[in-house]
């Protein structure tokens, strides 16, 4: 449950404790039911009732979107009652409550155009989109479910300037390709964005990058984006921006299911089941899915030992929430989490297992709001290397290599507002230790392992002198020690600042403007751990320095009722970029090394936008334009070369349809420009565009039916070239059923 929903339970609790039975006129309205645009249900909206100033009460609605506002007396009746009506993803509805209606009211809420009306908690707080000081993006429970792609990475590249170290869909890729970037910040496969699952790092403790199949799909209430540095919040991982998972907290007994079959022998089973008893919630969610996947090496060059790149996973979570002693707030969760997959040859596979808990308490009174949290996690993780004959008629284990990792840490926020003054102050730390031991056909095994300790504390000041003005300063302060066999042992000192404005000066305008530092601790996967992808073999460096960022952003964001514009401009400087360098190549081996390279020069425009041409239509696009060079480098050739992995343009188009009113249509499009696959710039990745589509009908209340096409066009695109040419997943078609009870 959000904060601000939480302060508004407590305070209608502590305000309708006061409020006599007797200010209540003739019974108006007993039930509200709150649906979408499309007449279905939206749970866990909240409906908060008033009377002149008083909350009278506040209430959430079940799965069929219906919430009791009084039982048998109803609201009260008369001049002054209104309600406020909100939902994750939605835009807020205001309205004065009926006096002369009796028994259920309608209320009907439009999508929230961008995120200006919508609560984004990836800031440490939760406020208003509005008062946001950063660019972000809300991709509602909904909007996962409309989208045809069958992955999170992939309804996340409908966001402008979001791309993974490769093209490919995490369905069918290695996962350490899973390395988040925004707004061109890359050079290697490492994240430079912090992702976040109900506040606790989702990215690898080891290797950074993320296994998107550890959130149960169904399990998912909403996806925050958050772009522009934000290590003066999150410390050592957020140099890129921040993306921010949340999940269902159950309102009631809920049961959600999802159920899918189609082509390349996928499918998948996710589940929710959740109650609330009194002033407690619990849940538990599964999923599994797999798939056959299909070859990745393009057609002209596949040979006998190519096969399909399939997946297998299975996650376990459970979540318990609830009050104690007051005004606070518990919350327990865990997770166990594993994943078999092939790699596309005979020989190549990799199996990750995770287990993750985490504890939470927030308190919320006068003297302000304080939440503490504790983590603790463990991984496993086996990769086969093999190397391939020219003719990919053989191929020969090179290597097995097992990495065991473990994360420890907590966190402290403190929130209070004084008059015009909100101040948000805290802390953290965090524990990484890893093994990797490397087994080859010839030699006796090899051991790397390494510690890393993160510790930062921060402080963050809002101020809001008016209505249509809010200033945000702050700052923090990190110290990174990392001791590591090879390596030895390593200190680094940061100071992340960043300063914002928000200016609103009416007419549905929304100005935003920041300047920030930031910075990245190198991975133990990046200091210890080598890796092999078809001819081209990486090397690991221990000797590594940190990333230093320098940037800032400005925007304008229009918005009305239908139809919300943003456009924004960047320039990010990224320092000692951490960067997969050439230094040598024969027509059988490419060997490169993790390395320092120099300065990478990032700018850029992003354009967003949504228009509701009429209730049964909408229309969304992105575009992003980015000039990411090496700005300078001590590296021979590399000055003045783009930054592998990060195309010029790119761009995504979101139409849904709704024809009648059970079924709805919905196409994405999603378009990539030219991009390079290596330092050098000597493999090219063509320009790409892939068009997926859905189609849901309403069988019954509880019960959808969907038919989507990924890949509609069966196009033949570029993911990556090792130096040979390995291509995206053909087209795939799968049918399902979306479950709730």
């Amino acid at each position: 449950m959000s904060l601000m929903r939480t302060l508004l339970l407590l305070l209608a609790v502590v305000v309708a404790g006061n409020i006599s039975s007797t200010a209540y006129g003739q019974a108006a309205v007993t039930r509200v039911r709150v649906l979408d645009v499309l007449g279905d249900p939206v749970s866990g909206a909240s409906v908060v009732v008033t009377s002149g100033d008083a909350v009278v009460r506040v209430v959430l609605t079940g799965p069929d979107g219906r919430a009791d506002v009084g039982g048998p007396s109803g609201l009260p009746a008369g001049p002054g009652v209104a309600w406020l009506v909100s939902a994750p993803g939605f835009g807020d509805v205001r309205a004065d409550a009926p006096s002369s209606a009796t028994g259920e009211v309608v209320v009907t809420v439009r999508p929230a155009a961008r995120s200006e009306d919508v609560t984004v908690t990836a800031g440490r707080r939760a406020v208003r989109g509005a008062e946001l000081p950063a660019d972000a993006t809300v991709l509602s429970r909904r909007d996962l479910e409309v989208t045809a792609a069958g992955t999170l990475d992939d309804v996340l590249r409908l966001t402008p300037g979001f791309s993974l170290f490769r093209r490919s869909s995490s369905r069918t890729s290695n996962p350490t390709t899973q390395g988040v970037t925004l707004r061109g910040l890359s050079a290697s496969g490492a994240s430079r964005t912090l992702v976040l699952a109900d506040g606790v790092p989702l990215n690898d403790p080891f290797g950074g990058w993320v296994s998107w199949n550890r959130v149960p799909q169904v399990a998912i209430d909403r996806v925050e984006v958050v772009r522009g540095g934000a290590s003066d919040l999150y410390g050592a991982d957020a140099a890129g921006g921040v993306i921010q998972l949340l999940s269902v907290e159950p309102v009631s007994t809920v049961v959600r299911a999802l159920v899918e079959g189609g082509g390349q022998g996928s499918g998948r089973l996710s589940t929710l089941v959740g109650s609330r008893r009194g002033s407690w919630s619990g849940s538990v969610s599964a999923e599994r899915t797999t798939t056959d996947g299909a070859i990745p090496i393009a057609p002209e060059v596949r040979g006998p030992i190519d096969t399909e790149a399939g997946m297998d996973s299975g996650v376990v979570a459970v979540h318990a929430t609830g009050t104690v002693a007051g005004a606070w707030r518990a919350s327990i969760r865990g997770q166990v989490f594993d994943e078999d997959r092939k790699n596309g040859t005979l020989l190549q596979d990799n199996d990750t297992n995770q287990r993750q808990a985490s504890a939470d308490l927030a308190g919320f009174g006068r003297w302000g709001d304080l939440r503490v949290r504790a983590f603790s996690a463990g991984q496993g993780y086996d990769q086969a290397f093999s190397a391939v004959n020219a003719s990919r008629s053989s191929e020969t284990l090179s290597s097995r290599q097992r990495v065991a990792s473990t994360m420890d840490g907590g966190a402290v926020e403190y929130v209070r507002a004084v008059r015009a003054v909100t101040l948000l102050a805290g802390g953290d730390v965090r524990q990484v230790e890893g093994d990797v031991i490397e087994t080859r056909p010839m030699g006796a095994p090899t051991l790397a392992n390494g510690r890393q300790t993160f510790a930062g504390g921060f402080a963050q000041g809002t101020w809001a002198p008016s209505s249509r003005w809010v200033v945000v300063t702050g700052g923090r302060a990190d110290r990174v020690n990392t001791a590591s066999e090879p390596g030895g042992e390593r200190n680094i000192t940061a100071f992340s600042p960043k300063a914002s404005v928000v200016y609103t000066p009416g007419a549905g305008l929304t100005a935003r403007a920041s300047v920030y530092r930031a910075f990245r601790a190198p991975t133990l996967n990046e200091r210890l751990r080598s890796f092999r992808v078809g001819n081209a073999l990486t090397q690991n460096n221990p000797a590594l320095d940190p990333e230093r960022v320098a940037g800032g952003d400005a925007s304008l964001a229009w918005e009305r009722r239908r139809t919300a514009l943003r456009a924004t401009v960047f320039s990010t400087r990224l320092d000692d970029a951490v960067t997969n360098v050439t230094i040598s190549s024969t027509p059988t081996l490419i060997t490169r090394q993790r390395r320092n390279a120099g300065r990478i020069a990032s700018r850029g425009l992003e354009l967003e936008g949504r228009v509701q041409v009429v209730d049964a239509l909408s229309v969304a696009g992105t575009l992003a334009w980015t000039r990411a060079r090496f700005a300078s480098s001590d590296e021979p050739g590399l000055a003045g070369n783009r930054v592998p992995q990060v195309p010029t343009a790119q761009g995504a188009l979101d139409v849904r349809w709704q024809p009648i009113a059970p079924t709805l249509l919905a196409l994405q499009v999603r378009w990539t420009g030219p991009q390079f696959d290596d330092d050098r710039n000597a493999f090219t990745l063509r320009r790409s565009q892939v068009a997926d589509l859905l189609g849901e009908h309403r069988i019954t209340g509880a019960v959808r039916g969907f038919v989507a096409a990924e890949n509609l066009f069966d196009a033949d695109y570029d993911v990556g070239r090792t130096p040979l040419r390995t291509v995206g997943t053909p087209r795939r078609v799968r049918a399902g059923l979306r479950l709730v009870f």
